[in-house]
């Protein structure tokens, strides 16, 4: 979210503040859009690169598992350093493993685009923030925000219809939430084959 221009020290500064403040607690808000976009790109099944956390009985994100006796969210997995996709250096700086890829809530660290994403990180010595949004590409974090929007409208819906939908539990060997994730990986394609045909249509 830094411009092309910015400085490499502040290009050093914001990857550094980042992976100290964001990365070693793991992303702890993405999208179905984020779950798919990675999960696609290194072809791999959703539950090889994320874990639930419970969630809250108001939480829009929270997946209905159990028969409905457990409310979980999604995050990316989290591995011995913190997020499973956090690269360290020999000299023990991080970096983010995925780059363009990672959700969009981590892109647009330290801009808090809602609830659940991370505030502002704060420097120990005296309390002050290192970044904050004034030091990012305004008008690459107004898109990033616009279609973050987009991106947790249609999480929300998608999370709600799962909820609203028969328990279709897994068996024994296929936890539900594997099941919830198939789903999630079907509905996106099918969004994408309908937009690709309405787009089609119109030209």
């Amino acid at each position: 979210m830094l411009t092309a221009g910015s400085t490499p020290g502040a290009r050093a500064e914001w990857h550094a503040s980042r992976a100290e403040n964001l990365c070693t607690r793991g992303a702890r808000y993405v999208t179905g859009s984020d779950i798919v976009r990675v999960s696609r790109a290194l072809a791999l099944e959703p539950w090889h690169v994320t874990q639930t956390a419970p969630a809250a009985a108001d939480d829009p994100t929270g997946i209905l598992t159990d028969g409905g006796r457990r409310r979980v969210n999604l995050r990316l997995a989290n591995g011995p350093q913190g997020c499973l996709f956090l690269l360290r250096t020999s000299g023990g700086l991080g970096h983010c493993g995925i780059g363009e890829l990672a959700p969009v809530s981590c892109r647009a660290f330290p801009a808090q685009l809602g609830e659940g994403a991370s505030p502002a990180p704060r420097n120990p010595a005296d309390g002050a923030p290192r970044l904050s949004e004034r030091d990012l590409d305004q008008e690459t974090l107004a898109e990033a925000k616009r279609g973050w929007a987009a991106d947790r409208d249609d999480w929300f819906d998608v999370v709600k219809r799962w909820n609203a939908l028969p328990d279709e539990s897994g068996s024994d060997d296929e936890p539900d939430i594997r099941v919830f994730q198939r789903y999630l990986l079907e509905t996106y394609t099918a969004r994408e084959a309908e937009t690709a045909k309405s787009g089609e249509a119109a030209s």
